[in-house]
C-alpha cells in the first residue's frame, strides 16, 4: 500500500517535490521580469514564452506553497508545545527571511542604486524604516522603492503575523468552512479596491499594490493551509487523494490543466487592470490550478525526484534568486544599456544564480541553522 502524506507529515518528513515547483516558481518571476525590462523587439512570441510572459503569477504559486508549508509548520509547533510555539515559529521564520533579505537592501541601496542616498534623509529614513519593519508593501510610495521585488517579503510576514494569531483556532476549525470564508472575504475586498480605484480609470500599479495586500490574496494562502490542515488531521474528503502515487500524481496534474490554460487565455486576450470581473476572478483560476499543482508535489514518487535535480537546486535557492535578480536587472540595465535578448537573459540567470547559490551557502543556510531550522524542511 502507498504510503501517505499524512504519515510522512507525523515523522517531521520532508516534501522534496514542493523545491520543483519553487523552483519553477523562482523561474517564472525571473523570466517574466527579463521580458519586461530587456530589449526584445517583440521577438518573443509562442511556445513558452506564453508561459513566461504570464510569470508574475510565480508569486501566487509561492503563496500556496507559503500557505501550506507555514500552516503544516504552525500546526505540528501547536500540537507539541501549545501555545509557546509562537516563540519557536517566530524565530525561525525571521532567520529564514531576515537576513537575505536585509542584505539585498543594503546591497541595493549602496551598490545599485546608490542615488537613494543623495534624497533628503527623512524620506531615506521612511523608505529604510519601512522595509526593516515589513510594512514598505502597504503603502504606494514604498512598495517598491528598494528593489522592487521586496514587496512581497512584507506580504509573506504579515501572513506569519497573522498564522501567530489563528493557528491555535486553525486547529480546531473546520477547515472547507474556513476556506469558503476567507475566500468571500478576499472577494469582498478585491470587489472593494475596484470601488476605490476603478478599473481602467485608475493607475495599474496602484491597483496591483493595494490588490495584492494581504486580505486581497489571503485565499491563496487558504488553498495551501486547507491541504495542511488535512495532512495534520488525517481526516477529510482530500486524504485519500494525498497518497503518494502516479495515479494521484497524475489526475492532480490534469486536474491543474484547465485552470491554467483558462488563466492563461483570459490574461492574454483581455487587459487585466480594466476589467472587474478579471480582478476578481483570475486569481482563483489560477490560485485552483496552483494548488491541484501543489497537490501533485505532496504525491510526487520520491524515485522519479533525481529527474528533476536542477529544478529542486533551484527551488532549494529560489529564495536568493527571487531577491537577487531584480538588482541584476537594474545594474545591467544601469551600466550595460543596449545588452539585450537573448545576452540579456543569460547574464541575469547567470548572475542571479551565482548571487544565490554563493549567499545560500556562505549566508542563508549558516543563519537558517542559527534560527533552528533543520535541513529537513518543506519551508523556505
Amino acid at each position: 500500500m502507498a504510503p501517505s502524506v499524512a504519515a510522512q507529515s507525523r515523522d517531521q518528513r520532508s516534501f522534496p517535490a514542493i523545491d520543483i515547483l519553487r523552483g519553477f516558481a523562482a523561474l517564472l518571476v525571473l523570466m517574466y521580469h527579463v521580458l519586461l525590462f530587456g530589449n526584445w523587439h517583440n521577438s518573443v512570441n509562442g511556445g513558452l514564452w506564453v508561459i513566461w510572459g504570464r510569470g508574475f503569477a510565480g508569486v501566487d504559486l509561492f503563496l500556496v506553497i507559503s500557505g501550506f508549508v507555514i500552516a503544516r509548520t504552525a500546526l505540528q509547533g501547536h500540537a507539541t508545545q501549545g501555545n509557546k510555539f509562537r516563540a519557536s515559529f517566530a524565530s525561525r521564520r525571521f532567520w529564514r527571511i531576515a537576513p537575505l533579505y536585509y542584505l539585498t537592501l543594503l546591497v541595493f541601496v549602496v551598490l545599485i542604486q546608490p542615488g537613494l542616498m543623495l534624497v533628503p534623509w527623512r524620506v531615506l529614513a521612511a523608505h529604510v524604516a519601512s522595509h526593516l519593519f515589513f510594512v514598505h508593501n502597504l503603502y504606494s510610495g514604498t512598495h517598491g522603492s528598494i528593489n522592487g521585488v521586496s514587496w512581497s517579503v512584507g506580504l509573506e510576514m504579515q501572513f506569519y503575523l497573522l498564522m501567530l494569531l489563528v493557528t491555535p483556532w486553525l486547529a480546531r476549525t473546520n477547515a472547507w468552512r474556513t476556506l469558503l470564508v476567507v475566500a468571500v472575504f478576499a472577494l469582498g475586498y478585491r470587489y472593494l479596491t475596484t470601488l476605490i480605484w476603478p478599473p481602467g480609470k485608475a493607475a495599474p500599479i496602484v491597483q496591483f499594490i493595494y490588490v495584492s495586500q494581504l486580505p486581497g490574496v489571503i485565499d491563496q494562502f487558504a488553498c495551501g493551509i486547507l491541504l495542511a490542515l488535512t495532512l495534520h488531521r488525517e481526516q477529510g474528503m482530500l486524504l485519500r487523494h494525498l497518497k503518494v502515487g502516479w495515479i494521484n500524481f497524475t489526475a492532480w496534474t490534469v486536474i491543474a490543466l484547465p485552470f491554467l490554460v483558462l488563466a492563461i487565455f483570459l490574461e492574454r486576450n483581455f487587459r487585466y487592470w480594466e476589467l472587474t470581473p478579471m480582478i476578481l476572478g483570475w486569481r482563483v483560476l489560477a490560485t485552483l490550478g496552483f494548488t491541484a499543482l501543489l497537490a501533485a508535489a505532496l504525491v510526487f514518487p520520491s524515485g522519479a525526484l533525481s529527474l528533476f535535480a536542477p529544478l529542486r537546486y533551484f527551488g532549494q535557492i529560489s529564495y536568493g534568486i527571487y531577491l537577487w535578480h531584480m538588482p541584476v536587472i537594474v545594474a545591467l540595465n544601469s551600466r550595460l544599456p543596449d545588452l539585450g535578448g537573448y545576452h540579456f537573459l543569460g547574464c541575469v540567470l547567470a548572475g542571479s544564480v551565482a548571487l544565490a547559490t554563493f549567499t545560500w551557502h556562505a549566508f542563508e543556510r549558516p543563519c537558517i541553522e542559527r534560527g533552528g531550522l533543520t535541513r529537513k524542511r518543506t519551508a523556505g
